[in-house]
Parts: C-alpha cells; sequence; structure tokens
C-alpha cells in the first residue's frame, strides 16, 4: 500500500477504481481487503492457479506429453510470460542486493 514501489504493480489504475484522492481510494482499497477476508476462503477464490486457467490436470499432461512447459506460480496471477518476467526481476534484485552486501 505505497510503502515500495514495484515496476509491475499498477497500483494507480486499481486505487483509481476506489476513489478520487489517493487518500479516499486507499482507504476504501483497505475496506474492501478487509471485507473480503472477513468472508473466509471461497473455494471459487483459492488454489490452483495455473492448474486452474490451462483447463485442468488432463490438459497439463497431455502438454507435457507434447513438450510444452508453461511457468506457474501461485504467488503470481498472470500468463507463463508475465509469471517468467516478474520471477526474473525478483531474482535479479535478489542477486544483486547479495553481491552488494558481499562487497561490503
Amino acid at each position: 500500500m505505497g510503502k515500495r514501489k514495484n515496476l509491475w504493480q499498477d497500483t494507480d489504475s486499481v486505487l483509481q477504481l476506489f476513489g478520487k484522492s489517493q487518500y479516499a481510494a486507499r482507504k476504501k482499497y483497505r475496506d474492501f481487503v478487509d471485507k473480503g477476508m472477513g468472508r473466509g476462503r471461497n473455494p471459487e477464490m483459492t488454489g490452483g492457479g495455473l492448474l486452474r486457467s490451462i483447463g485442468g490436470w488432463g490438459v497439463l499432461k497431455s502438454m507435457r506429453r507434447m513438450k510444452i512447459h508453461i511457468k506457474g506460480d501461485e504467488r503470481i496471477l498472470g500468463d507463463s510470460d508475465f509469471v517468467e518476467k516478474v520471477l526474473s526481476q525478483a531474482s535479479e534484485q535478489m542477486e544483486r542486493r547479495y553481491r552488494l552486501k558481499a562487497e561490503g
């Protein structure tokens, strides 16, 4: 919520859906998230990101037999190319952080 800037994260577009001023939009967004959390786990909204989006285990197995591999990560919503891009950027940031720490 504004504490760290991520190039892949478009907070402005999302916040515009909740209000005109940044303060009001953030408050309404926070209320929206709190309300959703109060509903508990919804089976239709949890788990199976890549598996569900690809069409189920049958489709995934046939793709593997055809040597078609896709990248998925349940923490990231998006297609295979987007997941690859986000994970690559995160990896580059971590490597840079470790290198700078090692160099003192």
